[in-house]
């Protein structure tokens, strides 16, 4: 589950990790933490451990107490000819709090429906491009 503060911009080299975790973002990727009212660029470290998996309530200093969500997962729900369907859940303490899906067409790479969110639109593209970069598509 990424943090939903996280905006990722470029992926990072998974050689940090002897045995690499599931990321939920399908590969690590650098970013800004978007938790405040600028945008910040967090160490590397911080990026590993926080932005990249979530639940970084009490424990990153960026992490608002007062936020509504703690991470967000995605999943891939289903591929058809020409159309990915990716479906995400917003979670906090453990339990989901909001849901839906996005369609990516993977001709143009365009993502279509879900929240208007800029952030979890991001966190779902990186999501497709991982799994696409998986998959050799």
């Amino acid at each position: 589950m990424a943090c939903p503060f996280f905006y990722p911009v470029a992926r990072l080299d998974t050689n940090y990790w002897a045995v690499p975790p599931r990321l939920p973002l399908g590969d690590a990727y650098s970013g800004e933490c978007r938790a405040q009212d600028s945008s910040f660029q967090p160490n590397e470290n911080t990026t590993r451990q926080f932005c990249n998996l979530g639940y970084g309530r009490g424990v990153c200093e960026r992490f608002p107490s007062n936020a509504e969500s703690d991470a967000v997962r995605f999943h891939i729900a289903s591929e058809t000819a020409g159309l990915i369907r990716i479906q995400y859940i917003v979670e906090k303490d453990c339990w989901p709090r909001e849901h839906g899906t996005f369609e990516c067409s993977i001709p143009s790479q365009e993502l279509t429906g879900g929240m208007a969110d800029e952030i979890l639109r991001r966190q779902a593209a990186s999501f497709v491009a991982s799994y696409r970069r998986r998959c050799g598509k």
